[in-house]
């Protein structure tokens, strides 16, 4: 279809925001140079090259009517995006490849999807919160006095969130805050006798601030050459951890606490098949807490029950990182073949609860920790830390291709810049699996 200077200009707005609004749902780079890439082709334009990193976008429109370029900070809201909402974008993304809808119809949905409210509203929020926060502490086997106070933690923790979310200036510091007035309590706590390790409580109530889907990522986009973005996600979820492990020092060390981080052998913790149930309760609460839309519930519990039982299942049989190598691989199958084949939510709609089970963000907190109080074997964690990331993004890319080689058998290949390019005026239409 032709464009006019005014559709031009149009096109350009909508790509931009488009991009700016991916990013700041979390999607790969390289998924967002291709989704703008078909969108610029269908609609009429050929000569378009998208470069994408995670902070700022580059648009360069090059035909007959000239060459325009445009830069884009992104993303260009605040705040972290509710699942419901990265659904919302990920939809328009969806059908503005498709061309069913024109970029001023985009752009009204896009600003409308940024003003949308809280399913749940604020006492969903906070009990939403609460309940993933005892989900993980299932999933840790905690003792039954440890499932209380991560409880009475994770219920402190959403009020605080609470009060805050609407001031998205604290999202910046609220990871040291949280973790200081976490780590003073649990530090008191053990001052009058409390005997359960510190970290066993603290990492659920903090679940949600741990960087486990952006290590991922970055892992990701560094194995297959995206350089700047690979390196600058992997940065900025190290520095997440720090942030972390600084507040959880500063509590400890004000209050004269212990951060032990190896559970003692003889304490009493919940039976072995208890964290099956505290899967599917943090899939219920992530479910409330991140107002995720509730065609959504079920895709998001079985896309979490089947990288918890691959990861649990492979550790039967082997040791370390090969665990959740297997938890990545069952859990991107089990998400592309939801979205696609049967026209479910987005992918990362359910990638991103299933990232938290697989290990590299609560492990990476215990790490980081450890590595501060010059603990013991630290370099023996850091490394095996790494060794985890680095199954988990091969994980996720081999469960990729196994999608693609069942079911887009004519089409599969490797998510990377060599791979074959469909023409959409730049490189931005590569490997990863599409829908029919």
């Amino acid at each position: 279809m032709s464009q006019n200077p005014t559709d031009r200009s149009t096109l350009i707005r909508f790509l931009s925001r488009l991009g700016q609004a991916e990013l700041a749902a979390g999607n790969a780079v390289a998924l967002v140079e291709r989704d703008l890439g078909m969108i610029a082709r269908v609609n009429g334009v050929v000569g378009f090259t998208a470069s994408v990193l995670p902070t700022v976008l580059f648009l360069q429109l090059d035909d007959d009517r000239g060459n325009d370029v445009r830069m884009a900070l992104g993303p260009y809201r605040t705040g972290d995006l509710r699942f419901d909402q990265i659904e919302g974008v990920l939809r328009i993304a969806r059908e503005a490849r498709a061309g069913e809808i024109s970029p001023v119809e985009g752009l009204r949905r896009l600003d409308a999807m940024w003003s949308m409210k809280h399913r749940y509203l604020d006492i969903g929020f906070v009990f939403g919160y609460c309940l993933t926060v005892v989900g993980v502490a299932l999933m840790l086997r905690s003792t039954p006095v440890g499932l209380a106070v991560s409880g009475a933690l994770g219920l402190l923790a959403g009020l605080l969130l609470m009060g805050v979310r609407r001031q998205p200036a604290w999202s910046a510091v609220m990871p040291v805050v949280m973790s200081f007035v976490l780590a003073s309590i649990v530090a008191i706590a053990h001052r009058y006798g409390l005997q359960v390790p510190a970290i066993d409580l603290l990492i659920p109530p903090l679940v949600v601030f741990l960087p486990g889907s952006t290590l991922t990522i970055a892992v990701v986009e560094l194995a297959f050459a995206n350089m700047v973005s690979g390196a600058s996600r992997l940065v900025a979820g190290f520095a997440q951890l720090i942030l972390l492990a600084f507040g959880l020092l500063g509590g400890f060390q004000v209050f004269g606490g212990s951060a032990a981080i190896a559970p003692p052998a003889e304490l009493d913790r919940l039976p072995i098949w208890v964290p099956w149930i505290g899967v599917l309760l943090f899939a219920a609460g992530l479910h409330v807490f991140k107002s995720s839309r509730p065609r959504s519930l079920f895709a998001m519990s079985l896309t979490m029950v089947m990288a918890y039982a691959g990861q649990a299942l492979a550790g039967q049989v082997l040791q370390g990182s090969a665990s959740a190598f297997f938890g990545a691989v069952l859990m991107t199958f089990t998400a592309l073949t939801i979205e696609y084949r049967f026209k479910g939510p987005p992918a990362i709609v359910t990638f991103l609860p299933a990232f938290w089970l697989l290990a590299p963000g609560s492990f990476g907190l215990a790490s980081v920790t450890g590595i501060a109080m010059d603990d013991q074997g630290t370099a023996e964690n850091l490394l095996r830390f790494c060794f985890i990331l680095a199954a988990i993004a091969m994980g996720c890319l081999i469960g990729a291709f196994v999608y693609s080689g069942m079911f887009h058998m004519r089409r599969s290949r490797w998510w990377s810049r060599q791979a074959p390019v469909r023409e959409t005026g730049g490189r931005v239409d590569q490997g990863f699996p599409e829908g029919p």
